[in-house]
């Protein structure tokens, strides 16, 4: 069964390679604020950088309003721009409170307020990029308007824990049968959004069954889901049965579509073979984004890191090359290709020469100041990062094509080599994940 391969924005600095390999995509995930920040350019890019078959979504990240006001302020503590754009884009209540005090379930109580709420958070999804496209000079040569808008609109949503659900969750599908019947008049198709935290994973019959029936009571074309920072290799078993649990349930009886907005090689064999479908998309960015907080937090220093194929992760470089060599595979470069990766990129970075491994992982190294004083710290090398980055795409687009084309066992048995053959290298819990993978597919 064909798996959807969408792709999450970031920064226009990737847009270069963000359609790599080029055709392999279904759409582009965009969040709302850099809709709000750079909609000119994002018009420009869909246009110009991505495949004409691919489609796009506007995430409207209305759950960014019922946090800390801290959270989305910037060092003056004045809401960010591209917030505060999207606050006035979306009227009251939000422009009323933003950066002052979080949205509250009874800021959204009155009906007549949630509908204009609602109403202009759908204009906003339709118009925002969609306007900017169609008065490009591209769009003249496109034979159809429709491309230009987005695949499906989403719902207004917020986010919901184990200890608020029952405060957020009926705001959640009083918005959402809203949007259902104004995208219905308009002839579009609107999905529903849950981003839940892992307490409500880890007790899946009761909270994952409140949220799937309520939701099963709008007449929704498809979901998006999210569990928040929720890294699936290191994710407990619980936890990883749990997101299979809302994904099944959120498709029920009638298969609709179900796109995990952050996922990685277990959500990817989730909604393929071995999983029998349990989603239909899942989403990433290039080289990150396979989980996610719903709170943001800071950035750390980038450091160079390989995708591993066998362990489906990506590796701090001096561990992978360490790991490798240990393996034989850096013994030659048909040692290397035959046991690791032959993917397009590791052959032009290699170039038959082993010793040129060592461009994915080439850095220079900068002065920082620190708390304590002055420290020298190793970035990796735009050449590095790109390599790596390359590297990364092209698996990935190999793990999509296996998880659809292989059956259950063959891909059973693919996790099992990975772990009997990186376990005396990396250890029981480098491969921890590839053993809980196989538990939770109950194989």
């Amino acid at each position: 069964m064909p798996i959807d391969h969408w792709m999450t924005f970031s920064t226009f600095a990737e847009q270069d390679h963000f359609e790599y390999p080029r055709g392999a995509y279904r759409g582009v995930i965009i969040n709302g604020n850099m809709a709000a920040y750079a909609p000119d350019g994002l018009a420009a890019f869909l246009l110009e950088k991505t495949a004409p078959e691919t489609k796009y979504l506007i995430d409207p990240i209305t759950h960014a309003f019922q946090h800390d006001p801290g959270l989305i302020s910037d060092q003056q503590g004045k809401p960010k721009r591209s917030i505060q754009s999207l606050a006035e884009a979306y009227g009251s209540p939000i422009k009323d409170i933003v950066g002052t005090s979080p949205l509250l379930p009874k800021d959204l109580k009155n009906d007549g307020v949630l509908q204009a709420f609602v109403k202009r958070c759908l204009s906003y999804q339709s118009n925002q990029i969609s306007t900017r496209m169609a008065d490009s000079d591209t769009a003249k040569y496109m034979d159809d308007s429709n491309e230009l808008h987005p695949y499906a609109l989403v719902a207004p949503y917020f986010y919901l824990k184990e200890a608020s659900i029952d405060e957020w969750l009926p705001v959640n599908i009083r918005a959402a049968k809203i949007a259902v019947d104004i995208a219905n008049n308009e002839g579009k198709k609107c999905f529903g959004a849950v981003v839940v935290d892992q307490g409500i994973l880890l007790d899946p019959p009761q909270l994952i069954q409140q949220i799937c029936e309520k939701m099963a009571q709008v007449p929704l074309d498809g979901f998006l889901i999210w569990a928040d920072n929720l890294d699936e290799q290191s994710a407990a078993t619980a936890e990883l049965r749990g997101l299979l649990a809302l994904a099944r349930g959120l498709r029920g009886e009638n298969k609709k579509p179900v796109i995990n907005l952050h996922g990685g090689f277990f959500s990817i064999l989730a909604a393929g073979n071995l999983g029998d479908g349990a989603m239909t998309g899942v989403a990433h960015g290039p080289e990150f984004g396979e989980f996610r907080p719903v709170v943001p937090v800071g950035g750390g220093i980038p450091i160079a890191r390989y995708y591993v194929p066998g362990l489906h992760a990506r590796i701090r470089y001096r561990d992978a090359a360490l790991m490798l060599d240990q393996l034989g595979a850096l013994n030659s470069a048909e040692a290397f290709h035959e046991k690791i990766c032959d993917c397009l990129q590791c052959r032009e970075t290699i170039a038959g020469d082993i010793t040129n491994f060592t461009k994915f992982g080439d850095g220079v190294t900068k002065s920082i100041r620190r708390k304590h004083g002055i420290v020298r710290i190793q970035f990796p090398t735009t050449e590095a990062k790109l390599n790596c980055l390359r590297h990364y795409l092209q698996r990935k687009n190999r793990e999509y094509l296996a998880a659809a084309t292989l059956n259950a066992d063959e891909l059973i048995k693919n996790l099992r080599n990975g772990e009997a053959e990186y376990l005396p290298v990396a250890g029981s819990t480098g491969v921890s994940h590839l053993r809980i993978w196989q538990k939770v597919f109950d194989r």
